[in-house]
């Protein structure tokens, strides 16, 4: 089936998560808006139906944790007992025999390698999280590709109905929740605290590094990544807006210095 503006909505989203419907944004504007003819009713009963594809498609996959933990019990890292360790092993079979899909860490560094990294920096730290086993990283930088042209669209509609494109009031809440108090975070830390601290995701806070624009070191030949608290909130605090008054200020101070040459 090719792509074409009168195709049904799902047909449309099911050839976005096989990679089969690379298309431009504005042929997706173009799309929305022939398939609700700016309808509110029908954008809403759009955006249920993306946010119901990409919750079906997120279930379809599940990180296994059974391997791991077991070695943290024998390396005394962990303690669990042996009945504890049959239980998530039978849920991870019931899931499979469900048929959801278990992602492998050499499967998704795959998977974004062959999206293409952003640069270096980016090939870095996606190498970095394979070696490392950051699974949370790896599946995130994953989602961020596969999602891509559906969040696009839903973020399409959002605008059109006029509200905010946010996945859900528990994701926003989580994201900007204020977790501690600043002198609670260590001196240094990785990027877990980083996108705690400032509020961001681990793939902005990667891109914020390979453009060099917030404060960090790379430990152990480059890969990891370390902050230094005061730097951290000295960088937040100078992206502070500049009030209305004291644009007023500055602009008058100006004016004033230019009347004295």
């Amino acid at each position: 089936m090719f792509i074409h503006y009168g195709m049904p909505l799902g047909d449309l989203i099911n050839k976005s998560l096989r990679g089969e419907a690379a298309v431009r944004e504005s042929w997706l504007v173009v799309y929305v808006k022939r398939l609700t003819d700016g309808d509110k009713g029908k954008l809403q009963q759009a955006l249920k139906v993306v946010d119901a594809a990409i919750i079906m498609w997120k279930s379809k996959y599940f990180i296994s944790t059974y391997e791991v933990k077991v070695k943290s019990v024998v390396q005394g890292e962990l303690k669990m007992s042996s009945q504890e360790l049959d239980d998530i092993y039978n849920e991870e079979a019931y899931l499979q025999k469900e048929g959801k899909i278990i992602l492998a860490k050499d499967f998704l560094y795959g998977a974004i390698a062959k999206y293409g990294f952003i640069n270096e920096h980016h090939r870095d730290s996606v190498e970095s999280a394979w070696l490392y086993n950051d699974m949370e990283f790896l599946r995130n930088e994953w989602e961020y590709y596969v999602l891509a042209q559906i969040r696009s669209l839903r973020e399409i509609i959002c605008t059109m109905l006029g509200t905010v494109p946010s996945e859900g009031k528990g994701e926003k809440q989580k994201n900007n929740r204020p977790l501690k108090r600043m002198e609670d975070y260590p001196e240094v830390f990785g990027i877990d605290i980083c996108s705690e601290l400032i509020g961001q995701s681990k793939h902005t806070i990667y891109k914020l590094t390979s453009h060099k624009e917030i404060p960090c070191y790379r430990a152990e030949s480059g890969r990891i990544l370390r902050f230094r608290r005061d730097e951290i909130i000295a960088w937040m605090m100078a992206k502070r807006q500049e009030t209305k008054q004291e644009f007023i200020e500055s602009m008058e101070l100006g004016f004033a210095a230019r009347l004295r040459k």
